[in-house]
């Protein structure tokens, strides 16, 4: 394993991520409060933390590998969560929750445990919506970061995050296509400022909401999230560019070459689409029929939490945790299948949705027919029968986990099994908001110390899509080859 390259590109992420920590740094000049030292120290020891772990070393001796790639994405996850906690510890808050506040924020998971946010000062707010927007962000930052030392088998990686429409296409031209990325990913912030503005928020608003939408992270500036503005129109704005910031951004500029009709010949998209509209059409009938809202209000109310839950966003603009069983049921059930992969979402994806669904349709084809040979398809493209079984060793996976996950929190948070399984899926697949304790993003605060603990290690184990962080466990993964 060539340790220098490895800490060398830990250096670099750390100095992207202290660049950004300077707006909310140089934020603290404009306004009345001292807030310089919140700011100032830990950029001090960002820059310090990357100077060290990047000095003397030639990045270009050496091409990455599967090893170093899983261990660069995990270490610079860690390194980031536990900078980006020290303006949270700084400002007063207690070391758990500082560090949850920004694992939550960095795994885009929006779950919180401050408080009374009008207490706070902006720039906490500000660097608490950075978080969960360089988290969205994320693995594109890593690879742009790696591209000069990535060979064919640390494609791989990305290809995890970004498969489907993306994985056949990306390897010539690897390095433009993760610049459009980013391009997409900060000109759609962009654009949903302009939308919120124009919908009445002010800039502020604006731009602290834009980047939790984008990331999917769920964030909010105000106690009671997006019922603070009670204005249908930002809840509209809201709606569309959660379901679109769900979607895969790579097929996104394919669609803008071809024509929009490119989007819905995409396998996965109309899974999305589909489950979309037939689960939020589910819970507009089971609300209208316990006469919980107007036609109108079940039909809208229904469509906002089942992007906003499948979109793993994890916005409310109602108390959904008094809705019927039902329809609680039918929100539980998407936190587990999440939007599309080449997106900032958590959870399975629709992509391994596709694959599962499919394999399972051939086994009982070839129940009945034993000698029959199928190929499974997504998209009139073949699926390699490594990559089936990478996706359902994953599911497989990502389930035991679920189940372990909220075990331990029932045992060690005092939770009932309901409240504890819907924190384990909120967290696993980066929602944020559940049920029951956690109704809202802010009543992880709640949480004893332990279930608080638990919850982190389930954000990062959801975030780095589980193998990443695993593998590291085992001996194997450090032995020298």
């Amino acid at each position: 394993m060539n340790k220098r390259l490895v800490m060398y590109l830990w250096g670099k992420i750390i100095f992207i991520f202290t660049g950004y920590m300077l707006f909310p740094l140089l934020m603290t000049l404009f306004t009345k409060e001292n807030r310089i030292a919140e700011f100032g120290i830990p950029v001090l020891i960002s820059v310090a933390i990357g100077a060290v772990l990047t000095r003397g070393t030639n990045p270009y001796k050496g091409r990455l590998s599967i090893r170093e790639g899983m261990l660069v994405i995990s270490g610079a996850f860690i390194f980031v969560c536990i900078i980006g906690m020290l303006p949270f510890w700084l400002t007063g808050f207690t070391f758990i929750d500082a560090l949850f506040e920004s694992v939550s924020g960095f795994t885009t998971t929006g779950a919180s445990v401050l408080g009374d946010l009008s207490l706070l000062p902006k720039e906490l707010l500000l660097w608490r919506s950075l978080t969960q927007w360089l988290g969205g962000l994320g693995i594109i930052m890593v690879f742009i970061t790696m591209v000069p030392q990535i060979g064919r088998e640390a494609l791989q990686l990305f290809t995890g995050e970004l498969q489907g429409e993306s994985a056949e296409r990306l390897l010539p031209r690897i390095t433009e296509t993760i610049k459009l990325l980013f391009y997409f990913y900060s000109g759609f912030t962009f654009f949903i400022t302009i939308l919120l503005l124009l919908a009445g928020m002010n800039f502020f608003e604006a731009i602290n909401h834009a980047m939790s939408i984008v990331s999917t992270g769920g964030f909010s500036i105000y106690n009671d999230g997006l019922g603070h503005f009670n204005s249908t129109a930002i809840n509209l704005v809201v709606l569309i560019c959660m379901f679109v910031a769900g979607g895969n951004h790579v097929l996104y500029f394919k669609a803008y070459r071809e024509g929009i009709s490119h989007l819905f010949k995409d396998t996965e998209f109309r899974l999305y689409v589909a489950l979309t509209v037939i689960f939020a059409i589910f819970i507009a009938i089971n609300l209208f029929n316990n006469n919980f809202y107007s036609a109108g209000g079940s039909i809208f109310n229904a469509f906002f939490q089942t992007i906003s839950i499948i979109s793993t966003a994890g916005f409310a603009m109602a108390n959904y945790d008094a809705w019927p069983d039902f329809s609680k049921y039918c929100l539980f059930l998407l936190m587990f299948i999440g939007g599309c992969s080449g997106s900032t979402v958590g959870g399975i994806k629709m992509s391994r949705l596709v694959v599962l669904l499919k394999v399972t349709g051939a086994e009982l084809k070839r129940t009945i027919h034993p000698r029959m040979v199928s190929n499974i398809t997504m998209t009139q493209r073949a699926i390699p029968p490594r990559l089936i079984d990478g996706i359902t060793r994953f599911f497989f996976l990502y389930i035991a986990v679920f189940f372990f996950s909220a075990s331990l929190l029932s045992l060690v948070g005092d939770l009932s099994m309901f409240s504890a399984a819907g924190i384990a899926a909120a967290c696993l697949a980066s929602v944020g908001a559940a049920f029951e304790t956690v109704a809202t993003i802010a009543g992880y605060g709640e949480l004893t110390a332990g279930a608080k603990i638990v919850a982190m290690l389930t954000m990062f184990l959801g975030r780095l899509e589980i193998f990443t962080l695993l593998v590291l466990l085992h001996p194997d993964f450090w032995k020298t080859e």
